[in-house]
């Protein structure tokens, strides 16, 4: 009776596990994390050119991405003392806006740059035989002053260099105005990174 019981529960097994696989099937890509254009020029896989290109494609979208705080105290609560500045964006009675200060940036086309371009998005990127992880602006939480996050606090990075991750982990969108606490506070309760 006890060996029936333990086929019964393997056969089981089997189709859930299955199941749990087939949700695991986004390919993992490589992308570069460098803090200046500088970083991204020492690493010799790119010229200067592209390097300044990836980094002023990262700032340029970092006012759309970044968190937003109704006011500064509550931006470096999460960030840190003087890690805040003001966004473009204001309140609609023409209050200041607070994000973060962008702390690198993650060239996702770096290691493949037959690809799209990063600023399409990932379906076209992906149509185009493309790596679908988009060129985008990092940042340090206060309570993980070593590791790289999206704006959405996804972590991808202990330094810089080379990594490995799942384009859909780091897909920009829009900032959101968050409240203190939102951004340290989940960087300090997730001990690891990306996936």
């Amino acid at each position: 009776m006890m060996k029936r019981s333990k086929k019964a529960a393997l056969v089981l097994m089997v189709p859930v596990a299955t199941l749990l696989l087939a949700g695991c099937g986004e390919e993992r890509e490589q992308a570069m994390v460098f803090t200046d254009p500088s970083e991204c020029s020492a690493a010799a896989l790119n010229s200067a050119a592209q390097c300044e290109a990836d980094f002023a494609a990262a700032q340029n979208l970092h006012p759309q991405v970044a968190p937003k705080y109704l006011n500064k105290e509550e931006c470096e609560t999460d960030f840190g003392a003087g890690q805040c500045e003001t966004a473009p964006q204001q309140t609609a009675s023409g209050g200041s806006v607070f994000m973060p200060m962008m702390m690198g940036f993650l060239a996702g086309q770096m290691m493949n740059r037959g690809g799209a371009n990063l600023q399409q998005p990932a379906a076209a990127g992906a149509a185009a035989g493309g790596p679908n992880v988009a060129t985008q602006p990092l940042y340090k939480s206060r309570d993980d002053r070593g590791t790289f996050r999206t704006a959405t606090n996804a972590p991808v990075a202990k330094g810089i260099g080379p990594i490995t991750l799942k384009p859909s982990q780091v897909k920009p969108q829009m900032g959101q105005v968050v409240s203190r606490g939102g951004f340290g506070q989940q960087a300090a309760s997730r001990n690891s990174f990306g996936g």
